[in-house]
């Protein structure tokens, strides 16, 4: 069995505002709002193959620091090291551009390769939910990518804001 490596990390400053933003690798249009609407019903993301959706506990981010990794394989778990995560598939057109977007705001944009992949979002770094007391919180956020090989495991992981529990389904 070939060891899992990584193939390369980069970082990117972005920023979030509205509570969300959305990865993309350049495949076809999605509905936004219903994909906000799936969010909220499943946190802490959703997507359809060409367009994830990933709420933050944070309403804004102005300098949202985004680590993006390439992986050969499923990487190592280390879902104990963050407050929020989840797993979704991932299309990459041949422009192999990746573009993280938050509504109304210009877009990130980063390189991985042309392919169909997995994507683990990992957040951390949280102060309460919706206004976090400055427009620059210090959460961080990690995306790896591997390849989309067929069915793999997704874990979801929620912050659960201290003295307050998750903000998404309270009342579901």
């Amino acid at each position: 069995m070939t060891a899992v490596e990584l193939i390369t990390a980069y970082g990117v400053t972005h920023v979030l505002d509205y509570g969300y933003f959305t990865i993309t690798g350049g495949i076809g249009d999605a509905d936004e709002l219903s994909l906000l609407g799936d969010a909220q019903d499943g946190p802490p993301s959703t997507g359809n193959g060409n367009r994830v959706l990933v709420l933050s506990p944070h309403q804004n981010n102005f300098a949202m620091d985004v680590v993006v990794e390439q992986w050969s394989g499923r990487p190592p778990t280390d879902v104990d090291e963050w407050e929020q995560v989840s797993v979704e598939a991932l299309e990459v057109d041949a422009s192999s551009t990746l573009w993280i977007t938050s509504p109304t705001l210009d877009s990130t944009t980063g390189a991985m390769p042309e392919g169909r992949y997995w994507v683990e979002i990992s957040g951390r770094g949280f102060i309460n939910y919706g206004w976090p007391g400055s427009t620059e919180p210090g959460d961080q956020w990690r995306l790896r990518f591997w390849p989309n090989t067929g069915p793999d495991l997704h874990p979801r992981k929620l912050w659960l804001m201290p003295g307050f529990g998750t903000l998404w389904n309270r009342d579901r």
